[in-house]
Parts: structure tokens; C-alpha cells; sequence
């Protein structure tokens, strides 16, 4: 099963969900009032983030081509 799963904390309610301690930038101990202005960003880039990776998963379905062969093409067919 997955280590992000099993790490200790979650199944005794020391952790939120998706806390894993992890912050590279330092953000989380140096503002903690801007904290939860920071939080909820992340929350809507990922969802955004979601949203384009599915758009490129049904490009590629329905034209059987990636994104960037998809753009090269508009591009060349549409010649700005």
C-alpha cells in the first residue's frame, strides 16, 4: 500500500488531511496569519490544476494526439 497512506499521525487526528509537513518555501512557520489566505490559493490552483490536466486527457482522447502536437497543428492550419 502507499506510504503517503501509512504515515503516522492521520489515524490518531494529529494531522489534518494532507498535512504531511512538508514546506519547502518556508511559508507555513514564518506567517502563520496569512497561512490560511495561502492555503485556500493552493487548494484552488490544484483544482485548476485538475481541470487542465482532464482537458489535455480528453484532447488526447479525441484526437489521438498530445497537447503540444495539437497546438503545433491549430497553429500551423491557422497561420496568424
Amino acid at each position: 500500500f502507499s506510504g503517503i497512506a501509512a504515515t503516522p499521525g492521520r489515524e490518531t487526528g494529529e494531522r489534518p488531511p494532507g498535512d504531511f509537513g512538508l514546506a519547502p518555501l518556508g511559508f507555513k512557520p514564518g506567517a502563520p496569519a496569512a497561512f490560511p489566505r495561502l492555503e485556500a490559493q493552493e487548494i484552488a490552483n490544484g483544482r485548476l490544476a485538475m481541470w487542465a490536466a482532464s482537458g489535455l486527457l480528453m484532447q488526447g482522447c479525441t484526437t489521438h494526439q498530445g497537447g503540444i502536437e495539437n497546438l503545433m497543428q491549430s497553429l500551423s492550419d491557422n497561420a496568424f
